[in-house]
């Protein structure tokens, strides 16, 4: 019986063990493939804190704007 729990605990994807998917790409969050992100083609936390990110002030995000993603935890 442990053997059968061991093997289906390492069949499991990443993110069913508890580990956090990739955050989207750039390329996947630009929708209208503009190469810019506008506040509508963003949510959560790049979306709260889109004003800070937006150093030029053009009211989009450039690749060169977004913060680094968050690191799993391990």
């Amino acid at each position: 019986m442990l053997a059968t729990v061991i093997m289906s605990a390492s069949i499991l994807p990443a993110h069913a063990k508890g580990d956090r998917p990739a955050p989207p790409s750039f390329e996947e969050l630009d929708i209208n493939g503009d190469g810019e992100l506008s506040k509508d083609e963003l949510k959560g936390p790049l979306l709260d804190g889109f004003d800070k990110f937006d150093t030029d002030g053009n009211g989009t995000l450039s690749k060169s704007e977004l913060p680094e993603p968050p690191r799993p935890k391990r």
